[in-house]
């Protein structure tokens, strides 16, 4: 069962039509629009007080990314952005159709532009500004060149890729939409002995209530 934990009084907003693999985290002001997906292992934890988390309609979050947010600004990731497996993104704004590759680093109050591609490993520094379509790569991440038309066609086929294999895997009944949580502290719950049992506060109530 996904992890999703309320903190500062908000939890997580999963909608209907998402993906949240069985060992994700979602913790405090975290909200994964339509269609999106966190993946194995991944942590997406919105605990500051002032600013939260955006996974945008159509994104995937994948293995073992961390996105977090600080008191410096929001962090939003835009619709059918790919977060590569192992990346980090703290308090930065990622434009549209973005593809952040593999174990790439994505610093406090950088903004990437719509449809770029960060290459695996890159490091784009804090305050960066990179320019739409663009190309990073390195450490820090500097723009190599422009992307054209079917680059960014490339880009938008491993979106729609990882839209199918969420619902694939939900209709193996792997994950979950919306995993359950209490009704009380919205903390995660589970059954055991025919009571559901809130993880978080304690809360008890037999199965068959509803």
């Amino acid at each position: 069962m996904a992890i999703l934990l309320p903190f500062h009084g908000k939890r997580p907003r999963v909608a209907e039509s998402a993906f949240i693999a069985p060992n994700a985290v979602l913790i405090g002001d975290v909200t994964v629009e339509e269609n999106a997906s966190v993946w194995f292992g991944a942590v997406v934890r919105g605990d500051d007080a002032e600013n939260g988390i955006v996974v945008g309609a159509g994104s995937s979050v994948q293995d073992n990314c961390v996105v977090h947010v600080g008191d410096w600004a929001p962090t939003i990731i835009g619709q059918h952005v790919t977060v590569g497996h192992g990346a980090k993104c703290e308090s930065c704004t990622i434009g549209d159709g973005t593809v952040i590759g593999m174990n790439a680093v994505i610093l406090q109050n950088a903004r990437i532009g719509s449809e770029c591609v960060v290459a695996a490993g890159a490091v784009v520094l804090e305050g960066a500004q990179i320019p739409d379509r663009s190309l990073v790569a390195g450490v820090p991440g500097e723009v190599k060149k422009q992307l054209d038309g079917s680059a960014a066609e490339w880009v938008a086929r491993g979106g729609r890729h990882y839209i199918e294999l969420a619902r694939t895997y939900r209709e193996q009944d792997i994950g979950e939409p919306s995993a359950p949580v209490c009704e009380l502290c919205g903390g995660p719950i589970v059954e055991r002995h025919c009571k559901v049992v809130c993880l978080s506060c304690g809360f008890q109530r037999d199965c068959s209530d509803p």
